[in-house]
């Protein structure tokens, strides 16, 4: 009995899998990530949700032309990003995120006036398979970040972001799950840069959105 294979199909055509990514953070002053703590932008994230971008219509009518509404494009908007994850041991980077900004708004902040809260954000959808295990590359040489081999098929670059929200799990004696913290941030646009092939990098410069 013989098989019929789809001719199509190879590595370079498949859809992008949505469960290996990165999430860094890029503060805008380097005072940011030593009152952020020192592991700010270097945790992992279960789920990231709200990469949306949409525009307002505005129906206009004129005479001579009233049997239906033109449609003009209007205000943008982009949907607020929530980040969920596990709480470990030391991790209270998000909660002095916060407690910045609250104590911006408040007043009471050590920094001074102009103290900055807000950050780029950088998230990227990374190849599975691997494409350096594609190609047999095996370069071991000492140093060398792991993540500098991982290839990006797509990354989101999220600008002037600052968290709005944050919220911790319930807590149940009865319940048999883990303590997930949750965060939201709002932001003022993002990126959206792909690769073409695994010998580019989707962290190419792309328009703005």
């Amino acid at each position: 009995m013989t098989t019929q294979n789809n001719r199509l199909s190879a590595i370079a055509t498949d859809q992008f899998r949505n469960f290996r990514f990165l999430v860094k953070f890029d503060p805008k002053e380097s005072t940011q990530k030593v009152s952020f703590g020192p592991k700010f932008g270097a945790m992992g994230f279960v789920s990231v949700s709200g990469l949306t971008v949409s525009t307002e219509s505005i129906a206009y009518r004129e005479g001579g032309f009233n049997t239906n509404f033109h449609q003009l494009p209007g205000q943008s908007s982009f949907t607020p990003i929530t980040l969920s994850k596990g709480i470990t041991m030391g991790q209270k980077e998000h909660a002095l995120w916060m407690k910045r900004l609250f104590a911006i708004s408040t007043g009471t902040a050590q920094t001074g006036v102009g103290a900055e809260f807000r950050c780029n954000v950088e998230i990227s959808v990374l190849s599975h398979p691997n494409p350096k295990a594609l190609t047999g590359n095996d370069d071991t040489t000492a140093g060398t970040p792991f993540d500098t081999d991982l290839h990006k098929s797509m990354v989101f670059k999220v600008y002037n972001a600052w968290i709005t929200n944050i919220g911790y799990s319930n807590l149940d004696a009865g319940g048999n799950t883990l303590m997930v913290e949750e965060m939201t941030l709002v932001h003022e646009g993002f990126d959206v840069s792909f690769a073409t092939d695994y010998t580019t990098d989707g962290g190419a410069k792309a328009p703005a959105l």
